[in-house]
Formats: C-alpha cells, sequence, structure tokens
C-alpha cells in the first residue's frame, strides 16, 4: 500500500498526537498520509465529514483512530466509495477495531509489506415512510432500531416481503447485520452471528410477550417496522435510531423500511485470529 488515510476521534486523541505520528511513520516511508480530526457526533453536513466524504476512491487504506462508534460512523460515509478500512481501538471494548493501541506500528508494517486479507462486511439501508410517503435513506453497518422514548411500552408490527409476521408490545425492535449482532442485539439476547455472513436479524426489545424469540432472515429479505396503536393507551413517543445516531421521530403509522444496503463495507484484517478466537477474547 502507497496512500493512506487516517481519520481520528479528537476525544480519544487529544491534539490528534496519535494520527500525526502515524502520517509520519507512514511519511518517512516514502507513502503519502493525510488525516482528519472529527468528533463522535460530528455535523454531517460539516466541514469534517465533507473531508472524508471527498477522499479520494484511490485512497488504499483509511485508519480509523477511536472505537467502534467512530469506526460505524465513519463507515458509513465511505461504503460507497469501496474504500478498505482498518479501526485501532483507543476505546474500551472494541469487535470492528483490529488493532490495539500499542501495535500500531508492526500494524503499519503489515499495511506496507501488504500482508493482510480483505473482508466484506453488509449494510442495511433503512428508509423512512412518513405519513405515507418516503422520506430520507440512512446506511447501518450495526442496527436500525425503533423504540420508544423513556419507561413507556410501544407496539410495533413487523412484516418481512410483505407478509405480516407479528405485532410486538414493548420498548422496541432491533433489526441487525451479522456484524451488528455483537452490539444492542447481543444486550437484548438476540444471536451471535459470524460477521462475515450475509443476513438480518430481527430482535425484540424488552418485550412484554411470555414467548418472543430473535428471528434471522435471508439478506434478500425486506423488513418494514411500523408505528401501531395500543387500544386503550396512550401513544408512546417513538424514534428510529441508525447505528445509535441521532433519532428520527416516528408517528402512529409511519414505517421504517428495511433492506440490505447496495453497498458493503470493506475491513482491512491483519490478524489470522478467528472470528470465534476474537469473540472468545473479548468476552473474557
Amino acid at each position: 500500500m502507497e496512500r493512506f488515510s487516517v481519520i481520528t476521534n479528537e476525544s480519544r486523541d487529544p491534539g490528534a498526537e496519535k494520527a500525526q505520528m502515524i502520517c509520519e511513520y507512514l511519511k518517512t516511508a516514502g507513502k503519502t498520509c493525510g488525516y482528519v480530526s472529527i468528533e463522535r457526533d460530528s455535523d454531517p453536513d460539516g466541514d469534517r465529514i465533507a473531508k472524508i466524504k471527498d477522499l479520494s476512491e484511490d485512497t488504499q487504506a483509511v485508519i480509523v483512530l477511536g472505537g467502534d462508534g467512530t469506526f460505524i460512523q465513519c463507515a458509513g460515509y465511505l461504503a460507497p466509495k469501496k474504500i478498505p478500512m482498518i479501526g485501532v481501538n483507543l476505546g474500551h471494548l472494541g469487535y470492528l477495531a483490529e488493532v490495539d493501541k500499542d501495535k500500531i506500528t508492526p500494524a503499519l508494517d503489515q499495511l506496507m509489506n501488504d500482508d493482510y486479507t480483505l473482508e466484506d462486511r453488509m449494510l442495511l439501508s433503512g428508509t423512512l415512510v412518513i405519513d405515507k410517503k418516503d422520506r430520507s435513506s440512512f446506511p447501518a453497518v450495526n442496527d436500525i432500531v425503533v423504540k420508544t422514548s423513556g419507561y413507556g411500552v410501544g407496539s410495533f408490527c413487523i412484516e418481512v416481503n410483505g407478509t405480516y409476521l407479528t405485532t410486538v408490545s414493548g420498548d422496541g425492535i432491533i433489526v441487525a447485520t451479522p456484524t451488528g449482532s455483537t452490539a444492542y442485539n447481543m444486550s437484548a439476547g438476540g444471536p451471535i452471528i459470524e460477521p462475515g455472513s450475509s443476513m438480518i436479524v430481527i430482535t425484540p426489545i424488552s418485550p412484554l410477550e411470555v414467548v418472543s424469540r430473535s428471528v434471522v432472515l435471508s439478506a434478500a429479505d425486506t423488513v418494514v417496522i411500523r408505528v401501531a396503536d395500543r387500544p386503550g393507551r396512550p401513544a408512546r413517543s417513538t424514534s428510529v435510531y441508525f447505528d445509535g445516531g441521532a433519532g428520527h421521530e416516528l408517528s402512529l403509522g409511519d414505517e421504517v423500511v428495511i433492506s440490505k444496503a447496495d453497498s458493503s463495507v470493506t475491513l482491512i484484517k491483519l490478524s489470522e485470529e478467528s472470528f470465534l478466537e476474537v469473540l472468545s477474547r473479548k468476552m473474557q
């Protein structure tokens, strides 16, 4: 690899010190490198995110410094460009970050020596249907979550490929990718799925039903989550969240239409450690 770019979370890398160190190390070896410093929830229309969206498609690797949240945020912007990404974990528990912060230099050497493999991960795309009209669509690396605000219990109608599946009363619904199966989905009791696979998992959040299970679907399926009425109960404030970002408010009858996205995220893998070995180590 010859052409690199670094994106760093400034709250975990004050003054972009590590980002600058990486760029200097690569430039000393005759490579090209620049960096962008962002906040975890940078304005998607701001100058910093614009620099990420404008990265040249001939960039051979993007190195993301931070935690899984920073990596996911950047992946959504970079997926259409198909630029390979690798994460350096400056956070706590990172499933997506390939490199620990004390092993940055050996990782850079591997990249420069082309000692790596590439792995594609599927994305979800969610379209808001407000007042029966299609609105904005958003990508999600991990999950799309429809849930009530506060302590209220909501009702959520689920359809798959135009066929009614079930209505769940509870705090909400998680629709996750295999990558996101180890995130909120796992915390809610959903299954852990091999991240390189292609499927969709639906998991209810704190359901009132005595028997309620996750459902694993083909990636070719289309899922609709509709905000439903609970007869005799007051309507609850409901929102949809894409990868844990800012919520978009939904009203009774509004829908989120979810399917596999056209683009995918390409991850750079340096370790020969299997997913199960990584999972075992992270869960110790």
